[in-house]
């Protein structure tokens, strides 16, 4: 191979590991491996080291995003299909033809970290994983839930389910040490800790034989089911925990939300219901039909596999507000923040939560919500939390702190920011709401307000210090009830000339490239504290997920099972080599 034909290969490379790689380029490589073996070498030991630094180094954000873009959108649609009733059996040998994912890292590190372990590939017309033997394909087509994150499994012969790999009804995992998260197709996730032995049953239901579970439900998965020996708990949109051993006796904590649990008898009929609502326990022994009281304890479990302990890979600040339900006056969670939330204005007639926090995750699809959601029930307040934007701050160490007559402001120029959040709102045309940007406290510090304007703008976005007007107003389009997602990309220019655009619902959570811009304006956009506002009318206005990072992919957050926000899949690949190391990627027909 000639150092001009290594240095091509290398950029064709690159493309693949970033997932930007075109049908142009994929056809290319395609070609450049088929005729050298040299570069086929060279290939896969590029691969593998690429996937073995994701497997140590990277966060589940990152590694998932590469999966998922290397393995399409084909498993969605088909998925969509069956839900629909399109999908015929017929069809099913013809469908599964084409799913041949493209697995992106072959690791010989079974002990460390497998975020990115998938090795799917085809084999006369079947789909293996290196967790155990082709799936018939009845089985293929009862798929119900898909594994999203791994973390150092270790598994029991014949029962490994890789990253990414489709889970089907019936099949048992066997998981003896680490943590594997397990996203069903109604939007429950399940993370599993080792040791443990779990059972999939349906897109609602699953079984946890022994072992220890934590369960986030959102309210589209509504009636979720977790069985164990003797006891079924239903969740009624909420965040719980479960425990069971061998025996029977089974823990059930519950952080937010409402959940039953029926004790059943030896033949599964229910012969007692308990009911355990936020912050509530019960230890329950069903062959003695015994149930205990205990403190709820969610240090006991791994809740996500989402680090949101601090700043990484571009995130620099980040709230999901998991807070009680109760007023967000005072809350200090996440990170990046220079202090708490704290009320600016408030209805002196209504109760302190009106500025609030209530239980339970704004759910937009394609995105993992934590925690529960700020909202405002009353129509004069104002609260705010201020970014962390001091000397050697997080925001200040990726220099995007500029120093303005004694005030540090987020917006040095030449220097990029993404900020993303859900909004909800429960009533249209009703005088003034708005995510806010502020410098400094006050009505007039308003750098910025998505939702609905002053001054009968209506829906869209409006800034105090730039006196935009209803003359100079970017509409945001048809304003409605639904949670919609916003990101905002601010490009801080000389002489406070920045220029900002805001998505609302992006087509990918991937590329920018991809969306087009709802709105867009020039101004001066800097800005050092995020605010929420709900004045006048009778509406209620909430916020959730909210997220401030130096990418677009940062802020687009923790990604569900939703591959559709993804840009298409090539429409070539690249086919799989006879070498030492293994296949890296699937031909696709």
């Amino acid at each position: 191979m000639n150092d001009r034909c290594e240095s091509e290969l290398a950029l064709l490379i690159d493309a693949v590991c970033d997932g930007t790689i075109s049908s142009a380029q994929m056809e290319r490589l395609d070609a450049v491996l088929r005729a050298d073996q040299t570069a086929r070498e060279y290939y896969n030991n590029v691969l593998f080291l690429h996937g073995e630094l994701y497997s140590q180094h990277a966060s589940g954000f990152e590694a998932e995003s590469l999966a998922e873009a290397m393995l399409g959108i084909q498993h969605v649609e088909l998925a969509a299909e069956r839900r629909e009733g399109i999908g015929k059996a017929s069809r099913g040998s013809s469908q599964w033809k084409n799913w041949l994912a493209i697995s992106i890292a072959l690791l010989g590190v079974a002990a460390v970290s497998s975020w990115v372990t998938g090795s799917f590939f085809s084999v006369g017309g079947q789909v293996a994983s290196s967790g155990g033997s082709p799936l018939p394909s009845d089985l293929r087509e009862a798929g119900v839930a898909r594994v999203t994150a791994t973390r150092n499994c270790s598994w029991d012969a014949g029962t490994a389910a890789d990253f990414g790999e489709r889970l089907v009804r019936g099949q048992q995992l066997k998981l003896t040490t680490g943590l594997v998260e397990i996203t069903f197709d109604d939007g429950a996730v399940v993370v599993l800790e080792g040791p443990a032995t779990f059972d999939v049953e349906s897109p609602g239901k699953a079984q946890l034989r022994e072992g220890r579970l934590a369960a986030v439900v959102p309210e589209r998965a509504r009636g979720f089911e977790v069985l164990t020996s003797r006891l079924n708990v239903v969740d009624l949109g909420t965040e719980f925990g479960v425990m069971a051993d061998t025996a029977g006796a089974t823990e059930v904590h519950v952080f937010n939300g409402l959940v039953k649990a029926h004790l059943l008898d030896d033949a599964g009929k229910n012969v007692r219901t308990v009911e355990l609502n936020t912050a509530e326990a019960a230890r329950i022994e069903p062959a003695a039909a015994v149930v205990a009281r205990i403190p709820a304890r969610d240090d006991e479990f791994v809740r996500t596999l989402f680090g949101s302990s601090g700043p990484r890979d571009g995130v620099l600040a980040y709230d999901g507000f998991n807070y009680p339900a109760g007023p967000l006056d005072e809350q200090n969670g996440g990170f990046g923040w220079a202090g708490a939330w704290f009320t600016v204005e408030s209805d002196s007639k209504a109760p302190a939560s009106s500025n609030g926090v209530a239980s339970g995750s704004l759910d937009f699809e394609g995105v993992m919500p934590l925690g529960n959601r700020a909202i405002q029930t009353a129509q004069q307040n104002r609260v705010r939390r201020s970014l962390g934007t001091s000397v050697g701050g997080v925001f200040d160490s990726a220099g995007l702190v500029e120093n303005r007559d004694g005030v540090r402001l987020i917006g040095r120029d030449g220097s990029v920011v993404y900020l993303s959040f859900l909004q909800r709102v429960s009533k249209i045309n009703d005088v003034f709401y708005g995510f806010e940007l502020h410098r400094g406290d006050g009505n007039g510090n308003r750098v910025l307000s998505i939702g609905s304007g002053v001054d009968e703008t209506g829906y869209g976005v409006t800034s105090n210090v730039n006196a935009y007007g209803k003359s100079n107003f970017p509409s945001l389009g048809q304003e409605n009830t639904a949670i919609n997602m916003f990101v905002v990309r601010i490009e801080f220019g000389q002489d406070n000339r920045d220029r900002l655009k805001v998505y609302r619902n992006p087509a990918s959570f991937v590329e920018e490239s991809a969306c087009r811009p709802d709105a867009e304006l020039v101004g001066n956009f800097a800005f050092d504290r995020i605010s929420m506002g709900n004045f006048n009318g009778t509406k209620i206005h909430e916020i959730d997920e909210v997220r401030v990072g130096t990418t677009f992919r940062a802020v687009t957050g923790r990604r569900g099972r939703v591959i559709d926000k993804l840009p298409p899949r090539v429409a070539g690949a690249v086919r799989r080599f006879d070498l030492r190391v293994p296949l890296i990627l699937a031909e696709t027909r």
